[in-house]
């Protein structure tokens, strides 16, 4: 029991499930660090915002003599001075500072969970079609052992039966195709492989998945949830950044005051010092130009994010066409078409196994291998459009 307990725990240890995949690509993908690393940096701008700006010093020395430079105390405005100058900005315009700032932060935010998005839909259509590069393995093997048995089976019947031989031909070719595209399949399976542990920032060996066609919800579920799509949170956001630079420029027409101290130095007289007061005279009109500016800029932003959410209305439509479709067909052939060929395939193993009727086994052989193939793709376009349909309303699972 223990050597059997051995053999089977390294094997459940490298399966790996499709949650697991997306929950540890959304902690350490190094695309999504980038982004948030971003962020992080905004947190800096926000906290710049606060400070005002820096103050200015300056030095000077009045009334030099050139007769003689060194001498300083000839009269009174000979000064050496040293000067400190602060501007103080006028009230409200450090709060709209910051508020454009964080709202910058939400664009970034909205940003990457765009991304995370996106990386959860690529890890689902990737995953699953490994799983439909497995289940088409499955059957190949499967076709493969069948028709290595029925040719063995008629070699038997050959020295009694004349057209046998074509028979068997017709069957070794028909093998030889299915070993042919087993080895196409493998190859394309190690590349989905490497792409899959690209995508989930981790080395992927085997995958544990079922795939499984349900009745689609109706369209009004996803209509429903059209305003959580992250592209759209990141336009909506960025219509708020717009309406902050509007209330930005608006208060930079208000003049931001200054003062300016000085100590000043006389060698044979008394030290004195200076205050002063001053400000920027707004009189050619250039804030209320880029007010204006800032203004039509929000209302562009604001016209494309509802231009986006059209778009995404538009854009439903059409994945869920694709829903559908994939269903009725997986439905036409998993009942209808399946259970036909099923009971004609039986019918046609019975007399092949009494050496008659190999061509027309081949013939349902391909037919079959065609139904398994079309049910299985349909499985996985119905799949796949409910991943793109999940990532439109912003889903992340």
């Amino acid at each position: 029991m223990k050597q059997i307990l051995l053999m089977i725990f390294p094997l459940w240890l490298s399966a790996t499930t499709l949650d697991v995949i997306i929950e540890k690509a959304l902690n350490s993908h190094s695309s999504l660090q980038a982004i948030q690393e971003r962020l992080y940096a905004e947190d800096y701008q926000i906290s710049a915002t606060r400070n005002f700006a820096n103050p200015e010093i300056s030095f000077a020395i009045n009334d030099i003599q050139f007769d003689d430079i060194t001498d300083r105390g000839r009269e009174a405005m000979q000064t050496s001075s040293v000067s400190l100058k602060q501007k103080f900005p006028s009230f409200g315009k450090r709060d709209a500072a910051t508020q454009q700032s964080r709202a910058q932060k939400r664009v970034i935010a909205s940003t990457l969970e765009e991304a995370k998005v996106k990386l959860v839909e690529q890890i689902k259509i990737t995953a699953f079609r490994i799983w439909e590069v497995d289940e088409e393995l499955k059957i190949i093997d499967e076709y493969i052992k069948v028709t290595q048995h029925n040719i063995e089976l008629n070699t038997a019947y050959s020295s009694t039966r004349s057209n046998s031989h074509m028979g068997i031909m017709s069957a070794e070719l028909t093998l030889s195709q299915l070993k042919i595209k087993k080895s196409r399949y493998e190859s394309i399976r190690k590349g989905l492989y490497a792409k899959l542990g690209y995508l989930a920032a981790q080395p992927i060996e085997t995958l544990e998945i079922d795939l499984a066609v349900q009745e689609p919800k109706a369209i009004d579920v996803y209509a429903s949830q059209l305003a959580n799509n992250r592209g759209y949170t990141a336009k909506v956001s960025e219509v708020v950044v717009a309406q902050s630079n509007v209330k930005v420029q608006d208060l930079s027409g208000n003049v931001d005051p200054y003062v300016k101290v000085g100590y000043f130095y006389r060698q044979e007289f008394n030290d004195y010092m200076n205050v002063s007061f001053g400000m920027a005279l707004p009189i050619y009109g250039s804030e209320t130009d880029h007010t204006e500016a800032a203004r039509k800029v929000a209302l562009s932003k604001a016209s494309a994010s509802q231009d986006y959410l059209e778009r995404l209305k538009g854009e439903l439509g059409g994945i869920y066409a694709q829903l559908e479709d994939s269903y009725d067909i997986y439905r036409i052939i998993n009942d209808e078409s399946m259970p036909q060929i099923e009971h004609m395939f039986e019918l046609t193993s019975a007399s092949v196994k009494s050496g008659q009727d190999l061509f027309v086994y081949i013939d349902l052989l391909k037919q079959k291998l065609a139904l398994d193939e079309q049910l299985i793709k349909a499985t996985v376009r119905f799949n796949t459009t409910q991943a793109s349909l999940d990532a439109l309303i912003g889903e992340k699972r």
